[in-house]
């Protein structure tokens, strides 16, 4: 009976297996979105500068460790900012990277320390122009009679043009100028993405270790004099 049983099993596996044709999996070709249709995704979370706090000096008998804070300190700042690749090669890949880490330093600069200049300037520019042209067949004079015949009055024999033209121009020029310059220290890459297939995110943060780190080995490898 049990070799019955086995031999059943074995045949119906056999059968399955000859009666299974082989997947054939149908790549569909990647779609195409023109240009004029495209749009920007409406789920991306932008980043731009991120404060960490914590409490200096609490509030109730416990100091530090009780619920209320009086009183916060900064703890870090995470700044975030984008660059464009153009092009899925590598080292334009590792640009985009770079350039992304610079903009983060700059958007960061700015934030510390901001110089803002404005100014306005009008310029008014008035220009005066007088024409003339003169086609004389005949002698034209004030005190003297033009004679001409029926068939020339007709025509365009004679005739003086004068043209006084008179311009003036107004340019309004608003010019506002932002700089920021200064000293970043203790400051690194905290994350590196890829958000899309041509554009790269970098996270820049500091921190007190950071900070204090960066204060060690700046001493430590201070050059001799």
């Amino acid at each position: 009976m049990k070799r019955l049983l086995l031999i059943s099993a074995v045949s119906l596996f056999l059968a399955a297996c000859g009666s299974t044709k082989p997947a054939t999996r149908a790549q569909a070709p990647g779609s195409v979105t023109p240009i004029h249709a495209q749009k920007l995704s409406t789920t991306f979370d932008r980043k731009g500068i991120k404060m960490e706090w914590e409490c200096a000096w609490g509030t109730g008998m416990f100091g530090i460790t009780d619920a209320a804070c009086s009183r916060g300190e900064i703890r870090a700042i995470e700044v975030t900012d984008y660059a464009a690749s153009f092009c899925n090669s590598e080292i334009n890949r590792e640009n985009a990277f770079r350039v992304a880490e610079m903009r983060a330093k700059a958007r960061l600069r700015h934030f510390i320390n901001e110089e803002v200049a404005s100014s306005q300037v009008k310029t008014t520019l008035s220009r005066n122009v007088e024409k003339a042209n003169d086609r004389i067949k005949q002698r034209i004079a004030a005190n003297e009679e033009v004679a001409m015949s029926e068939s020339e009055a007709s025509k365009e024999t004679n005739w003086a043009v004068r043209e006084n033209t008179a311009s003036t121009v107004e340019t309004v020029t608003d010019t506002v100028r932002v700089n920021a310059s200064g000293i970043l220290r203790g400051l690194y890459i905290k994350q590196a993405n890829i958000v899309d297939r041509q554009t790269v995110q970098v996270t820049l943060r500091w921190d007190r270790d950071s900070d204090r780190a960066s204060e060690f080995f700046r001493n430590r490898f201070r050059e001799q004099r």
